[in-house]
């Protein structure tokens, strides 16, 4: 939502907002672009006198301000149908879609783009580290945009993607995730496949053909241009064998309009990178990372890609149990496996876990300051400290930091 409030504002439309809480980086972002925090469910005075209103998908019936616009008939769209009418039209339009690695992939793409002068618009779900902003309105004809399956909002049920109409596909991989709106794999797969259905027959799908789920969705019908990427073997700034599939996967979707894949590589040697996306944050006890890793295939990704880089060195990980799928214990049988590439292991949560028993091997942590102590009274047996959460992480950044 704060990418689109950016959107907006450098088209020219005055934009105001509210939420119930605010959160860095785009909390950080928002600041920055001029936008002040209402955090209250209230109606404030800009609702009340706005001539529409853009309502996220956390919002819900019997929010107090949705259930105002509702009953003045304020006009309102969805995040993702207001991107399509807004900002798509008359767009060449770059949807980076798949269960992990949408973020970096997006960022890859965009560096691409930009490195080749095609001076690209974009939405990603992060904040793009080399203009620290997670969007840009121009125009140049071609737009990338992170293709998230969430569903839309409370009154559209289908995925955001369906509202993109892109002309490059990019489906990085396809696992069952958000266990809140979707019971199994298969009902992720229907809405991909709609989206496909979609799609006109000169338009193009970039995939991973050794991804059965993805290539079983590609089964049920295609009507477009199959393109198979493939990792890269080596680029010097770029590190784990799942961020090097990220790359080749965004080399393959920049050659759709004709990059050269050398052009594309030479690009991505200079890649900064993504906030909190394995992102490196200054520290003099530790090697810190910040990672958005929320998945178990994601946490064994990052922490194998940081093992491989940092061998023989003692690391330590924080890990919160946060996102709906593993408050509900969905991927509660892969937990034992996905961390073994960590010496110290600190699992956390605020919410009550019933699922969760000390047979799982690790103690859950309910208090962060017990973590954070537990970490510092280590300082002498640890080189570095990985925290994984979907969620806020800047408290015990923060905390670490100021520990002489």
């Amino acid at each position: 939502m704060a990418g689109l409030a950016g959107l907006a504002i450098e088209k020219g439309i005055k934009v105001t907002g509210q939420d119930k809480a605010y959160y860095p980086p785009m909390s950080t972002q928002l600041q920055k672009i001029g936008i002040m925090e209402n955090c209250t469910e209230e109606p404030i005075e800009e609702l009340i006198n706005s001539d529409s209103v853009i309502i996220g998908n956390s919002q819900s019936r019997g929010n107090k301000s949705v259930e105002y616009i509702l009953s003045n008939n304020i006009n309102y769209y969805s995040g993702p149908q207001w991107i399509k009418d807004n900002i798509l039209k008359n767009k060449f339009v770059f949807a980076v879609s798949g269960t992990h690695g949408k973020t970096t992939t997006t960022s890859m793409l965009i560096k691409i783009l930009s490195h080749c002068g095609y001076n690209p618009g974009f939405l990603v779900g992060g904040i793009y580290k080399e203009d620290e902003v997670s969007f840009k309105y121009s125009d140049s004809e071609y737009f990338i945009i992170e293709a998230d399956e969430y569903d839309t909002s409370f009154f559209d049920k289908r995925s955001k993607f369906i509202h993109y109409n892109p002309n490059t596909l990019l489906i990085n991989n396809l696992e069952f995730d958000h266990s809140d709106i979707f019971d199994n794999l298969e009902q992720i797969k229907k809405q991909f496949h709609f989206l496909i259905r979609s799609m006109p027959e000169n338009t193009n799908i970039v995939y991973d053909i050794n991804d059965r789920n993805v290539s079983s969705l590609l089964d049920m019908g295609c009507w477009s241009k199959k393109i198979v990427y493939k990792k890269i073997k080596t680029i010097p700034n770029i590190i784990g064998e799942h961020n090097l599939k990220n790359a080749g996967a965004a080399i393959a979707a920049s050659e759709t309009i004709g990059i050269n894949k050398s052009d594309a590589i030479l690009a991505l040697e200079n890649f900064k990178g993504v906030k909190r996306r394995l992102e490196l944050v200054e520290n003099k006890n530790f090697i810190i990372y910040d990672d958005f890793a929320h998945h178990p295939t994601e946490i064994l990704a990052s922490l194998t890609a940081v093992r491989e880089k940092y061998p023989g060195k003692k690391i330590a990980t924080f890990f919160e149990l946060r996102s709906n799928s593993m408050i509900a214990g969905t991927h509660k049988d892969s937990l034992n496996d996905v961390f073994i590439n960590t010496d110290f292991l600190y699992i956390y949560s605020k919410h009550s876990i019933d699922w969760y028993k000390e047979s799982m091997n690790h103690k859950l942590y309910t208090d962060l300051d017990d973590i954070i102590n537990e970490i510092i009274k280590n300082t002498k047996n640890v080189d570095i400290v990985i925290l994984m959460s979907n969620g806020d992480t800047s408290y015990i950044i923060n905390k670490l930091n100021s520990h002489e």
